[in-house]
């Protein structure tokens, strides 16, 4: 695995650009984050503060102990700080901003039945903001305003709309066409920003996103996927 890079470092916590395919902390993933970090950086301890998907990349957070996780994780529960991400649905979203409001479960659950069992689900919200888009796909901004499980992922997939390579929750022909096509396997969402006290953590959108979009933007209707 390549070098990965920090975008903030004190001496409670770091900031990493979380590259796409890697899980956060799994004890049978031998190259998980985690492990990469210490090994790269030398770091004692690493407390994960959130858990991006393995499937998402992006802005990580870990703290150096626990006093510092609490307090870091106190914050994104208490929603005391912004979770900006981008991403690519499939379709056009005919709208330019939007709040999905669907309960949802905080569980992994599949496309059959992205909300979960009635049960378990709880209030959720996310707001989108459509800043581009072709006949095929959209360019999203998702402000997480909440932060269950999947939850983007899901609200993308219950408003027809899943995410382009979400194979749990999307069409898997279609993302194996995709991933063809376009030699990626990738699912397209990203942490982009998180802005936390007066700390502002940047991830730079992976180059592949506009690449979609463009090769999108350009293709006739007759070779669509």
């Amino acid at each position: 695995v390549d070098k990965i890079n920090i975008l903030y470092q004190d001496k409670n916590w770091v900031a990493v650009d979380k590259p796409q395919g890697l899980s956060i902390h799994n004890d049978e993933d031998p190259s998980n984050l985690q492990k990469i970090l210490i090994h790269q950086y030398k770091f004692k301890a690493l407390l994960p503060v959130h858990r991006l998907d393995k499937e998402t990349s992006g802005v990580q957070i870990f703290a150096f102990n626990s006093e510092q996780a609490q307090i870091l994780a106190h914050q994104f529960q208490t929603k005391s700080l912004q979770k900006i991400y981008h991403g690519i649905a499939r379709g056009n979203i005919n709208a330019t901003s939007i709040i999905w409001k669907e309960e949802l479960s905080d569980k992994a659950e599949g496309r059959k039945n992205p909300a979960g069992q009635t049960r378990d689900r709880i209030p959720c919200e996310t707001r989108v903001h459509v800043s581009e888009k072709t006949k095929f796909l959209s360019y999203c901004e998702f402000d997480l305003i909440t932060g269950r499980q999947h939850q983007i992922r899901k609200h993308c997939a219950l408003a027809k709309h899943a995410l382009l390579g979400d194979h749990r929750y999307g069409d898997g022909k279609y993302n194996d066409k995709i991933s063809s096509i376009y030699q990626t396997d990738r699912m397209f969402l990203h942490c982009h920003k998180i802005i936390l006290a007066q700390t502002e953590l940047i991830s730079p959108v992976p180059d592949i996103f506009k690449t979609i979009m463009t090769a999108a933007t350009n293709i006739n209707q007759e070779n669509t996927p």
